[in-house]
């Protein structure tokens, strides 16, 4: 059981409906919390026990405190002020849907050599996923892309699967911790190193704006939110529920705060020269793992993945 697994709730479809037929309603999440796979997680997933107390505990203070950790996320000062001036004007929306990411990614793949196929998939709860085991990256029938290009979407789901590809070339197995770097890498790759003409960048900033006001309260509020700064219905839906992955009930305050990883970490990856952001592509590993990797090496070549963020 990976982290997905454990947050994602299985009733997205139905709480949906009953969210868009009410003002006052807040979701009421159910997850698949088999307390076999729970228990095993001390044996296969040791870095996901504390997760798994919190969520067990449904305590905000304690999911706030396991999600920090687990996703290493802080707000700090300079972090919102940027965030804020990014969100100050909303740039023109992107009619892109999930076919023109398939049609975008399709093409990537097959120009930079790389044995993954596409696939779109009538499933809530994600947007695009890549299974590295199967090959297979898979698109949400229903992804509401708003802001980001499909293109840019497509850069970001290739920051993950480049490291996929080249951590097996290299011998380099996933390291615990690994995803607030990969997160960060694939945003300032999606978002051109957070051009201010980035719908992306936007929405990444949005969103860390919008974690921060689901610490202190329920879902509808950070739905209203995004609302407030042009989120259509359906963007702000599915990108307010995910600040209440774990939680039962989404009135409630605090959340995982997984959301605000992607904009965070892209500040503290921001400031590396291109040559270290190049050997983070070696693998699956964190930033602080750099100084073991002193050169890149990976079936992709140095020009093309410098390439995607130039």
């Amino acid at each position: 059981m990976n982290y997905l697994k454990l947050t994602t709730p299985l009733n997205i479809a139905e709480e949906k409906e009953r969210f868009f037929n009410s003002d006052t309603y807040e979701p009421q999440f159910i997850y698949n919390w088999d307390p076999i796979k729970l228990e095993a997680l001390s044996e296969t997933d040791p870095e996901l026990v504390p997760l798994r107390d919190a969520l067990l505990s449904q305590d905000s203070l304690a999911i706030m405190k396991a999600g920090s950790d687990f996703f290493d996320v802080i707000f700090r000062p300079e972090d919102i002020e940027l965030a804020r001036q990014l969100v100050r004007h909303k740039p023109e929306e992107s009619k892109g849907g999930a076919q023109e990411i398939d049609t975008a990614m399709t093409a990537k793949l097959a120009a930079l050599g790389i044995n993954y196929k596409v696939e779109i998939v009538d499933r809530h709860g994600f947007k695009c996923r890549p299974d590295h085991r199967a090959k297979i990256l898979r698109i949400s029938a229903h992804l509401h892309l708003q802001f980001p290009s499909a293109e840019s979407v497509a850069n970001h789901e290739l920051v993950h699967i480049i490291r996929a590809v080249n951590g097996t070339y290299n011998g380099i197995g996933r390291h615990p911790k690994h995803l607030p770097t990969e997160e960060g890498l694939a945003c300032l790759v999606q978002d051109k190193m957070f051009s201010k003409n980035s719908g992306s960048a936007f929405l990444h900033a949005l969103e860390y704006l919008a974690a921060d006001v689901a610490r202190q309260a329920g879902l509808r509020a950070a739905y209203n939110f995004l609302r407030d700064y042009g989120c259509s219905d359906e963007n702000a839906w599915s990108r307010g529920i995910r600040y209440k992955f774990g939680l039962i009930d989404t009135s409630r305050p605090g959340g995982l705060l997984n959301s605000a990883m992607y904009f965070y970490h892209a500040q503290l990856l921001k400031a590396l020269d291109q040559d270290d952001l190049l050997r983070l592509f070696v693998g699956k590993i964190r930033q602080d793992q750099l100084h073991e990797h002193p050169e890149y090496t990976g079936v992709v070549s140095a020009e093309n993945i410098k390439q995607l963020w130039s």
